[in-house]
C-alpha cells in the first residue's frame, strides 16, 4: 500500500451441503478483493494513484517511478504493467457507471446524437478514432483502426445497432470509407457533416488566394504610383538607428536642437482645383501605400 506493508491471506468459502448446486464453487473474500487485484503485490490505492499521474499530471514512468519510491519498493517496468494492464482497464470499466446518465440523456429527446472523428495519425500509425454524444460529451466508443476502408468502419460503427436507443443523427466529415459505412449501419438516420471540419478545409485555398491577390496588388501599385512614392521625403531617423526604447532600462533622452527654418519652395500660381486635386490624390497614395 502507499502507506504500509501488509500480509493478505484469504480463505475461499463454500456451501457446505453436497446437493446444493454451488458447492463446488469457492466463494472468495470481497474483503481481500477490495484490497489489491488477484495476484498483483500492490494496493488499489498504488494503482489509482499511477491512473491519476498518468492521466492527469501526464507524468512519465520515470517520474511516477521516482514518486513511488519514497513509499515503497517497485520497478520502473511494474510501474508500466500497472497502468497498462490494471489502472486502464479499471478506467474502463469505471466509464460503464455513466450509462444510467446516457438513458437520462436520451429519454426526453428520443434517442442519441453522436459524432464521429479520429485524430491525425504521424508516420504511417493507427488512427485513433472517437464517438462521443454530443448532448453530453461522453465517450460511447474509442479505439484504433489502422486503416480507413469501409468494412473497417463498419466493424467500429457495429456496436451503436445495440444501444436501446436509435442514432437520430450522425455528425462527421468526408473520411474515406466513413461515408459509405455509416449509410450502411444506420441508414434512415440524417448524417450532417462536420461544419469544423469544412471550414478548416476551406481555409487553405483561402489563404492561398490572398496571399496572391496581396502580392498582385503590391505589383500593380508599385507600377502606377511607385514613381510618386518614392519621391516622398523620408523622416529623419535617429543616428544610432534605434527609434523608440521602452522598458526598465531605457535609452537617455537627448538634448532637444532647435528646429531649423523652413523656407517655403517658391512656386508659381496654381488654380485652386489643381492643388485640391493634389491634396487628395496624394491621400490616397499613401492611404494605399
Amino acid at each position: 500500500m502507499l502507506d504500509r506493508v501488509v500480509s493478505v491471506a484469504s480463505r475461499p468459502g463454500r456451501c457446505p451441503p453436497a446437493t446444493c448446486v454451488g458447492s463446488r464453487l469457492r466463494l472468495l473474500s470481497a474483503e481481500g478483493q477490495r484490497l489489491a487485484l488477484a495476484g498483483s503485490p500492490y494496493g488499489y490505492d498504488v494503482v489509482v494513484h499511477i491512473g491519476g499521474w498518468r492521466q492527469e499530471s501526464r507524468a512519465t514512468y520515470r517520474e511516477i517511478h521516482a514518486a513511488l519510491t519514497s513509499r515503497g519498493r517497485i520497478a520502473e517496468s511494474h510501474v508500466g504493467y500497472l497502468d497498462q494492464q490494471v489502472s486502464l482497464p479499471l478506467l474502463a470499466c469505471h466509464e460503464r457507471h455513466h450509462r444510467a446518465r446516457l438513458a437520462q440523456i436520451a429519454t426526453p429527446q428520443g434517442g442519441w446524437i453522436v459524432a464521429l472523428d479520429g485524430l491525425a495519425p504521424q508516420g504511417g500509425a493507427p488512427q485513433i478514432w472517437c464517438i462521443r454524444a454530443l448532448s453530453s460529451g461522453l465517450t460511447l466508443r474509442s479505439g484504433w483502426r489502422a486503416h480507413q476502408d469501409q468494412p473497417t468502419c463498419e466493424a467500429f460503427l457495429e456496436p451503436l445497432q445495440h444501444l436501446a436507443w436509435p442514432m437520430l443523427a450522425v455528425l462527421r466529415d468526408k473520411q474515406k470509407g466513413l461515408v459509405p459505412a455509416v449509410a450502411a449501419v444506420v441508414p434512415p438516420r440524417r448524417h450532417p457533416f462536420c461544419q469544423a471540419h469544412s471550414l478548416r478545409n476551406l481555409a487553405a485555398p483561402l489563404a492561398e488566394a490572398e496571399a496572391a491577390f496581396k502580392g498582385a496588388l503590391r505589383s500593380t501599385v508599385r507600377e502606377h504610383v511607385g514613381d510618386v512614392l518614392r519621391q516622398e521625403p523620408r523622416t529623419a531617423s535617429s543616428p544610432t538607428g534605434v527609434l523608440t526604447v521602452t522598458g526598465l532600462v531605457p535609452s537617455a533622452l537627448e538634448k532637444p536642437t532647435a528646429p531649423a527654418a523652413h523656407t517655403p519652395t517658391p512656386r508659381g500660381p496654381r488654380p485652386e482645383a489643381e492643388a485640391a486635386a493634389d491634396a487628395i490624390i496624394t491621400q490616397l497614395f499613401g492611404h494605399t501605400r
